[in-house]
């Protein structure tokens, strides 16, 4: 398995395991396409950038963009899910070597840590008369960068 999909699924199981006292919280490994259930929470990693860190050396450090889409019921709903993965992926979010097995059969042992270099976080409005059913959205965007791959 490819680091970058071990990144992706350390960052859905993060994200999945704060929300253990919510489990009426749905969560899902990229964009919903199927009939919306609320709340949700999609995580999905975006476009890939890599630099050159060092002359003379074609390694290149790389950094993910992360998108985590939020559906809630209301307004509080919304702000209350982003605030707390907010704030827990402040410090960083562990990577796990996946190639061993997955949670909750198996704890595979740590591969790395994705250091967050930059969070944004964006309430979207949502316009009633477009949408069957009323709901909350936003979008949380985050820029990580793996420090020990």
């Amino acid at each position: 398995m490819y680091i970058e999909r071990k990144e992706e699924l350390s960052v859905y199981y993060f994200i999945e395991g704060l929300f253990t006292d919510a489990t009426y919280i749905k969560i899902v490994d990229a964009f919903p396409e199927e009939l919306l259930t609320i709340p949700t929470v999609a995580i999905e990693g975006g476009p890939l950038m890599t630099r050159l860190f060092e002359i003379g050396n074609s390694d290149r450090v790389r950094s993910r963009q992360w998108i985590i889409d939020i559906f809630a019921k209301n307004k509080t709903q919304r702000d209350e899910i982003g605030y707390r993965i907010m704030n827990a992926i402040k410090p960083g979010i562990p990577t796990y070597n996946y190639d061993e097995g997955f949670p909750p059969a198996v704890t595979p042992s740590a591969l790395g840590h994705l250091e967050v270099l930059k969070i944004d976080y964006k309430p979207i409005r949502i316009i009633p008369e477009l949408v069957e059913t009323l709901y909350h959205r936003a979008t949380l965007l985050f820029v990580a960068q793996n420090t020990t791959v």
